[in-house]
């Protein structure tokens, strides 16, 4: 029985999107290439940025386009959804009430991850919208997690280099060592990469948690399920 079709929600950014379906392949044992999972990918860099909105920078929201996007690929028979972007989960309450197809909770599925490994405190680099938006440290804290997360400078150096990956530059091999080295300093026990772009061309340990890892993982595992 072939798996049910999967649909993307991507383009936040580009690069991020085509790493989570790389991912996704990679994942899949297959012996000829019609076993491979059907996969709708909707790239879509033009919805408002998530960060700008929930900072208050920008007064276009990104909801309406997330709902266009994610009602585009329903409509094209997808059975489940997929966000690629940590920041746009920032409005996944809302999102699902517009849509009857199952939208996999990506900060859902990282903390259980977290909590499977049995840290209890963990460094969190993300968006300043995701830190603002409380969209991982809330359920981390419900979870009995602790975050710890970068002082202003080291925040400025990753933001940078998110939106430079945004803007099709290539990722660096490795997160900048004072970064990773501020939030261990402060007994992080890993490091959560909870921005997407963050997770591409990242040499990493047992204790980085790869989020984008995390969502390929789980929408295999949806996909089995159904």
């Amino acid at each position: 029985m072939k798996a049910p079709l999967i649909g993307v929600i991507g383009g936040m950014g580009t690069m991020a999107t085509a790493a989570f379906y790389e991912k996704l392949h990679s994942l899949q044992d297959v012996t000829t290439e019609q076993e491979f999972i059907d996969v709708i990918i909707y790239s879509k860099p033009s919805i408002p940025d998530r960060t700008e909105f929930i900072l208050g920078r920008n007064k276009e929201s990104p909801l309406c386009a997330l709902i266009e996007a994610a009602k585009i690929l329903e409509n094209a028979g997808a059975a489940i959804l997929v966000l690629p972007c940590m920041t746009s989960h920032f409005f996944y309450d809302e999102l699902v009430k517009e849509v009857r197809t199952k939208l996999i909770n990506l900060p859902d599925e990282v903390v259980k991850a977290v909590s499977a490994n049995g840290f209890k405190k963990v460094g969190l680099l993300a968006t300043e919208g995701a830190i603002k938006g409380k969209i991982l440290q809330d359920k981390f804290e419900k979870s009995g997690i602790e975050t710890v997360i970068p002082g202003v400078k080291a925040q400025e150096k990753l933001t940078k280099i998110i939106y430079g990956i945004k803007k099709g530059k290539q990722p660096a091999i490795g997160l900048p060592a004072d970064v990773t080295a501020e939030l261990t300093g402060k007994g992080a026990q890993a490091i959560v990469l909870g921005c997407t772009e963050l997770c591409i061309g990242t040499v990493e340990g047992k204790n980085y948690i790869n989020t984008l890892d995390i969502l390929a993982e789980t929408t295999l595992r949806e996909s089995d399920r159904q």
